[in-house]
């Protein structure tokens, strides 16, 4: 949906950094994908360079960097999966959706 402009998509260099990480731990990807899936959220995506530091999540400091770029984007939405990021629901007027929410949300402003 970014890579075809029907949203914005915003991330921050820790964030792919962390893209490029979990690939590679958690899913041992090979190095060839994930090079191409970190070019392509680059492409698809704005990057900023957070203007803020936060620590509101002690359970997995690195989600911090998820809020710290949402903030200096001035998102609307954070789309993820993780649990510590879905727990907060909302961080300052950032609302915090599984995808599937966010796909609702979207079918829905269509109607």
């Amino acid at each position: 949906m970014a890579l075809q402009g029907q949203i914005g998509l915003t991330v921050s260099r820790p964030i792919i950094e962390e893209l490029a990480d979990v690939l590679s731990r958690k899913f041992s990807m090979s190095p060839g994908f994930i090079v191409e899936a970190t070019d392509i959220v680059g492409a698809a995506a704005r990057t900023v360079i957070p203007a803020v530091q936060l620590d509101v999540i002690g359970e997995d400091p690195a989600d911090n960097r998820i809020l710290e770029c949402a903030v200096s984007a001035g998102s609307d939405y954070i789309v993820s999966g993780d649990k510590d990021l879905l727990r907060l629901k909302q961080y300052d007027t950032i609302r915090i959706l599984k995808v599937s929410d966010f796909l609702d949300l979207l079918r829905d402003r269509q109607r």
